[in-house]
C-alpha cells in the first residue's frame, strides 16, 4: 500500500505533520479529514525514501511499552463496540510508531480478507511472540477477545515495569563502576605521570610502592591500544563460548551462583514464569501448552530445562508443584503454592499471587542491593584512591626528610 507523507492543521490550529497509509491521495485526505486534520500538503513518500524508513524503523524494533498501549487501546476499542477492522484501522491511525503502525495496517487488511485475528499477528513473530497470538486465539475461540487483550495488556505492562525495575537495579552499579573506572584511569594516565617527572628530575630514590604504580602508569600509557584490542578479542571469544551449548550451560549456572544478584535472577525468573504461566491459563490456553510457552521466555537453560521436565510430569499424569519441586532451581514456595493451586482447583489465581510474591521480592532485594552498592562502591574507589595517594606521597615525604636533613 503507497505512503503518503503529509503536513496538516488540526480543528485547533495546530500543525501536524507525519505519514499515513491509504489506496491513493484522495483517500488519504479523506482519512485525515476524519480525523479532523486539514491538508496543506501530501505527496507520496518515493520507493527509496520509503524503503530506508522501513529499514531504520525494523532496526529500532517495536517497543515493549508501545504494544501494551496498543494492545489496552485495541481492548478499549472493541468494548466500545468498534468492529475489529475499524478498531485495526483507528488504532493503526492513533500509533506513532511508523513500525508497529505499518504491521497493524497489513494486520487490518489481512483480518479484511477473512484471515482471523491471531493467524494475522502470527505473520510477525518477532512483534507478537506465540504467547501473544495463542491468548489472542483463545478469546477469538471463547468469544472473550475484549477481556483476553485486557489480560494481555496487564500482562506486558507489568512485565514492562518488572524489566524497568531489573534495568535500573543493573544501571547505578554500572554507572558506579565507569565512574570508579574513569577516576583511577585519570588517576593513574595524568596525574602519576605528572608528579613522576618531578622524582626524576631530582633522582630520587623510589619506594616500592611508587615504583609499581609507575610501572602501571607507563604500561597503561605505552599499551593503551593493545589493552583495547586484546579487550574487544576477550569480549568476542567470550560471546562465541556463550553460544555453543557447553558456554551457555556453564554461564546459564555460573549466573545462578554470583553473589546478591544471582538471587536476584532466580526470583525475576520465577515471577516471569509465574505470571505469563496465569496469563495463559487465565485466557484459556491448557497447561501442557501454557508450559512450553513460558520455557520460550526464559533465557537460562537451566530454567528451560526445569520446564521440559515439569512438562514431561504434567503430560504422564504427575503433579506439576511436585515436579517443579523436583528441579530444585525454582524457590519452593513456588511449588507448594502451584500444589495448594491445582488441589483447590485454583492454579490461575495461585500462580498469579506467586507472580505477585515474587515481585515484591526482587524489588525489595533491589532496593537492598542500591542501598548496598553505594558505601561498597566509595569504600572501594576510596580504597583505590588512597592507595595512589600514599605511593605518591611516599617519595615526597622522603624528599622533605632529605631537605630537613
Amino acid at each position: 500500500m503507497p505512503v503518503f507523507q503529509y503536513t496538516a492543521v488540526s480543528s485547533d490550529g495546530r500543525d501536524s505533520k507525519g505519514t499515513i497509509d491509504a489506496d491513493n491521495v484522495r483517500a488519504a485526505r479523506s482519512r485525515l479529514r476524519a480525523q479532523g486534520l486539514f491538508v496543506s500538503t501530501i505527496s507520496e513518500l518515493a520507493t527509496t525514501e520509503r524503503e530506508s524508513k522501513d529499514i531504520l524503523q525494523k532496526f529500532r524494533g517495536v517497543s515493549l511499552s508501545a504494544k501494551a498501549v496498543a494492545t489496552r487501546q485495541l481492548a478499549t476499542l472493541i468494548s466500545a463496540g468498534f468492529p475489529l477492522v475499524s478498531a485495526l484501522q483507528s488504532l493503526a491511525d492513533q500509533t506513532e510508531q511508523t513500525t508497529l503502525r505499518r504491521i497493524l495496517v497489513e494486520v487490518r487488511e489481512k483480518v479484511e480478507e477473512g484471515m482471523s485475528l491471531s493467524k494475522a499477528l502470527s505473520l510477525y513473530p518477532k512483534v507478537f511472540p506465540r504467547l501473544y497470538t495463542n491468548m489472542v486465539q483463545s478469546g477469538e475461540a471463547s468469544g472473550t477477545l475484549e477481556a483476553v487483550l485486557l489480560n494481555l495488556a496487564t500482562y506486558l505492562e507489568k512485565q514492562l515495569q518488572l524489566r524497568r525495575e531489573v534495568s535500573a537495579a543493573l544501571f547505578y552499579p554500572a554507572l558506579m563502576f565507569v565512574f570508579c573506572f574513569l577516576v583511577v584511569l585519570a588517576l593513574v594516565t595524568y596525574v602519576v605521570p605528572q608528579i613522576t617527572q618531578i622524582f626524576e628530575k631530582e633522582g630520587a630514590a623510589l619506594p616500592t610502592p611508587t615504583v609499581i604504580l609507575i610501572g602501571i602508569s607507563d604500561f597503561i600509557i605505552g599499551y593503551w591500544p593493545l589493552l583495547i584490542a586484546l579487550g574487544i578479542l576477550t569480549f568476542y571469544l567470550l560471546v562465541r563460548y556463550y553460544n555453543t551449548p557447553k558456554g551457555k550451560e556453564i554461564f546459564d549456572r555460573k549466573v545462578l551462583k554470583v553473589p546478591l544478584f544471582g538471587e536476584l535472577y532466580r526470583r525475576v525468573m520465577t515471577a516471569r514464569v509465574s505470571m505469563t504461566l496465569s496469563a495463559l491459563l487465565g485466557s484459556g490456553v491448557n497447561l501442557l501448552q501454557g508450559l512450553e510457552i513460558s520455557r520460550n521466555i526464559v533465557g537460562n537453560i537451566h530454567f528451560q530445562r526445569a520446564l521440559d521436565e515439569a512438562s514431561i510430569g504434567v503430560r504422564e499424569g504427575r503433579s506439576l508443584g511436585k515436579e517443579i519441586a523436583k528441579s530444585g532451581i525454582f524457590p519452593s514456595l513456588l511449588s507448594s503454592m502451584i500444589t495448594l493451586g491445582e488441589q483447590s482447583g485454583q492454579l490461575e489465581q495461585m500462580l498469579e499471587r506467586a507472580a505477585k510474591n515474587y515481585e515484591s521480592e526482587v524489588k525489595a532485594q533491589i532496593d537492598g542491593i542500591t542501598s548496598l552498592i553505594e558505601p561498597l562502591m566509595i569504600i572501594v574507589l576510596g580504597g583505590i584512591v588512597f592507595s595512589i595517594v600514599i605511593a605518591i606521597l611516599l617519595p615526597i615525604m622522603d624528599m622533605i626528610n632529605i631537605v630537613q636533613r
